[in-house]
């Protein structure tokens, strides 16, 4: 059966896509004990090594091109290669992967501080899923395209706006993590565990799902911040999507885990956070 040229491409990408995925999850360092495994001290301190230098060179040449763009002591000839709008873009990039690689990094030390118990390598959560991965390929993509061919196809209030969205998003979801400490998991939770509480206090008395909202509004800040109008239009409703499953799937069974009632009231006096989402819900547990 001959397979026609677009399925063969996608099949290709598909394949690449599991490649960068193996490579993520360590999966090529078999009979290497300290990074084979999750809780290997070699995988974390490798991770953490790579994501703290990514971020400091982005840091780094972050504070060079602001220095440059405000004319205060560094000359504009240092960047003499690029013109102001790609200088403008190059400036967002770093932005974008300070706050990318910042999150990954708060993920893990977050954990690590306030759930000790279940902290890995796997707590940086760079390994996402293929979906994840997929999407910031998307992004990186869109953006060298745009800073090579349209870099005058830019909004500097639009980059703004991103970095509220980025900043109050990594803000929102790093405090969920802190207030919920120890019921806290990145993964939903299929029993109960002994020291899992049902949390209310803090932004929890506000928000039932503060982490998500977070991280909904943080996706979103980072095309906001690259300017990145494609990636902007699939980015919201993938990432309203998802969490509209995700977020379904765990109330029920947080109503498992707390059959008293305590988390229908609970629910009934707090917000979801993200727009639409609760009219959609209510309608798909009309429809069960």
């Amino acid at each position: 059966m001959r397979i026609r040229p677009g399925y063969r491409l996608l099949l290709q990408l598909g394949n690449r896509l599991s490649s960068i995925q193996s490579i993520l999850a360590f999966e090529r360092w078999k009979g290497h004990p300290q990074f084979e495994n999750d809780r290997g001290m070699g995988r974390v301190a490798l991770l953490a090594a790579l994501l703290s230098l990514i971020f400091g060179v982005h840091l780094v040449l972050c504070l060079q091109l602001v220095l440059v763009r405000s004319g205060l002591f560094l000359p504009r000839e240092m960047f003499s290669f690029l013109s102001d709008e790609r200088l403008q873009l190059a400036l967002q990039w770093t932005v974008y992967v300070m706050g990318f690689t910042g999150f990954h990094l708060c993920e893990f030390f977050t954990t690590a501080v306030f759930n000790p118990s279940v902290t890995s390598a796997d707590s940086f959560m760079v390994n996402h899923s293929k979906p994840y991965t997929a999407a910031a390929l998307v992004s990186l993509i869109e953006f060298t395209t745009r800073i090579t061919f349209f870099p005058d196809q830019n909004s500097q209030k639009l980059f703004f706006i991103g970095i509220i969205f980025m900043v109050g998003g990594q803000l929102c979801r790093s405090l969920a993590m802190i207030t919920c400490g120890e019921s806290f998991n990145h993964y939903i939770q299929q029993d109960k565990k002994e020291n899992h509480v049902l949390v209310t206090h803090g932004i929890y008395g506000i928000l039932r799902h503060p982490s998500y909202v977070g991280f909904f509004y943080w996706a979103v800040g980072t095309q906001l911040v690259l300017c990145n109008p494609i990636s902007l239009i699939l980015y919201v409703p993938a990432a309203w999507t998802f969490m509209r499953y995700r977020i379904a799937y765990e109330e029920g069974t947080l109503r498992q885990h707390f059959p008293d009632g305590a988390y229908e009231k609970y629910a009934a006096r707090t917000y979801l956070g993200i727009p639409f989402l609760g009219l959609a819900m209510s309608f798909d547990a009309k429809e069960k």
